[in-house]
């Protein structure tokens, strides 16, 4: 049998652009109905997600969760959510409403920030 020396290298690039394509096609798919909760703005390969002050509260105080509609970033937002709610009861305290940036790559910054509601 004849080993092909590029051939690990074209299965990765494959598997690469097979994995972009439906990362894209969740965003597409996931950022044309409307959010259940929060406020959203989603373009690829990046969505911000808005709390509202009372979503703030909720989230902050009781760990109530929103769940918007940002396709495949589904997963990412709530591991965001639950490793930040330490800041998000400050940014409440004084009463400030949080955000969330999220995005598919993975050199874009992530995060909560703060913002005034």
């Amino acid at each position: 049998m004849v080993k092909v020396a590029g051939w690990s290298r074209i299965r990765h690039m494959l598997a690469s652009l097979l994995m972009a394509a439906a990362l894209s096609a969740g965003m597409i798919f996931g950022s044309v109905s409307p959010a259940s909760a929060a406020s959203v703005s989603c373009g690829w390969p990046r969505c911000t997600v808005y709390l509202n002050k009372s979503e703030t509260n909720g989230y902050a105080y009781n760990g109530v969760i929103p769940q918007p509609n940002v396709g495949l970033l589904g997963t990412v937002w709530y591991i965001a959510a639950m490793a930040h709610r330490g800041f998000a009861i400050q940014y409440a305290n004084r009463g400030m409403c949080v955000g969330f940036n999220l995005s598919a790559v993975p050199w874009e910054s992530q995060g909560m920030f703060g913002y005034r509601c």
